[in-house]
């Protein structure tokens, strides 16, 4: 039978774990534990989130998603904004080992009204870690990396480095049982015996298993001698089976309305209305003495999945502005997308043909080859002990 010493250690590590922090709860040692039981109105405190801690996990609420993507399936799923590029682009994926997985890239473009017409990109990792890096033709350096803490922490970082500078981001991902916490620091500096860098920190909270509320906050100096500044933003997602409404509002006034509804199981339709509710975004008028109007934006899209494995997305915005974008796989391993917009107020048209070609070494190709095979115990047993 467990002592109350033991039972009130064993609390003080379950709550931790609960906070996302289980290793930590781990690694301290039993005179801490001690310290922390016996601290004046630290029981108190334990107790009354181990009941609410209770109650949270009676109501079935899971982790949300980050704050920032509370608007992800309008804009990264059904609009083809993101898909849509300018002139030839072809980008060549070669795997060359499945455990740790390598990959290599290699990312070729004309016309596209850039500098960089050509980047080499390797990409290795495993189920805790994860390495990307990147050049240019331009000699521009990219790295991404991320490891696995725990369960519930995951860290990145992300560097740039070219002829006009340098950049880093720093930032750790905690996935509590009912909420999501980000954290984020760009180009922190202490050269200056003052602090200068970007501070961010997003939380997003479930309320009920639709509804997700999100604070996200900003503080930053460019430089020692320069004040600080400081911003927020406040968000909202209600998601159902069907359909998804979201909405952030920033501290100047700009706020970002979507909804996307499934039609059917190979159609959804999206919505996204971006709003300058303090007319301050038009700088072109207030240069010009105008008084700040309050202006926005609506964009109107379709995404259509087809048996084919192809998918066609298309959009219509307020300024008569009409793209889309169509993803078909011509081959097992290649897949072709084109896209075009025109914009009939400006008589202007874009349009743009990418390929993108998977390949594999003959190690890889023998892996997949027995992953489809009925042959499955053979398969995991390679791929637990890969040739060398």
């Amino acid at each position: 039978m467990e002592t109350p010493e033991e039972l009130r250690t064993e609390q003080i590590q379950n709550s931790l774990i609960k906070l996302g922090l289980g290793n930590l709860s781990k690694a301290l040692p039993s005179s801490a534990t001690d310290k922390i039981r016996t601290t004046p109105g630290i029981s108190h405190v334990l107790s009354f989130y181990d009941r609410l801690a209770a109650r949270r996990a009676a109501s079935g609420l899971t982790t949300p998603i980050k704050f920032e993507d509370f608007t992800k399936e309008v804009e990264k799923e059904v609009l083809p904004t993101l898909y849509m590029s300018q002139g030839l682009r072809a980008d060549i994926n070669q795997t060359l080992n499945i455990k740790p997985m390598f990959n290599v890239m290699q990312s070729f473009a004309v016309g596209n009204g850039r500098d960089s017409n050509y980047n080499f990109t390797t990409i290795w990792g495993t189920d805790r870690h994860f390495l990307r890096g990147g050049l240019d033709n331009e000699l521009n350096v990219n790295a991404h990396g991320a490891t696995r803490i725990s369960d519930s922490i995951i860290s990145r970082f992300q560097a740039h480095a070219s002829d006009k500078g340098a950049q880093v981001v720093l930032e750790t991902d905690v996935a509590g049982p009912d909420f999501f916490l980000n954290l984020r620091t760009m180009n922190p500096s202490f050269l200056d015996s003052k602090f200068s860098g970007i501070l961010g920190l997003n939380f997003s909270q479930s309320i009920t298993k639709r509804l997700t509320l999100g604070l996200g906050g900003t503080w930053q100096r460019q430089q020692a001698e320069y004040p600080a500044s400081a911003g927020f933003e406040l968000g909202a997602r209600y998601a159902t089976d069907t359909y998804i409404g979201s909405g952030i509002l920033t501290a100047q006034g700009m706020a970002t309305l979507g909804f996307t509804q499934k039609l059917t199981d190979k159609v959804q339709a999206a919505v996204s209305t971006q709003l300058d509710l303090t007319g301050m975004s038009n700088m072109a008028a207030l240069m010009a003495g105008e008084p700040p109007t309050p202006s926005g934006t609506t964009v109107a899209g379709v995404k259509v999945d087809f048996p084919d494995q192809s998918t066609i997305r298309a959009q219509i915005d307020s300024t008569g502005k009409l793209g889309f974008a169509v993803d078909r796989f011509v081959a097992p391993t290649v897949k072709m997308t084109i896209s075009s917009e025109l914009d009939q107020v400006k008589s202007t048209c874009k349009i743009g043909l990418g390929l993108q070609i998977e390949s594999q070494s003959e190690s890889v190709a023998e892996t997949m080859m027995k992953l489809q095979t009925a042959d499955r115990d053979e398969a995991r047993k390679f791929m637990a002990d890969p040739p060398q």
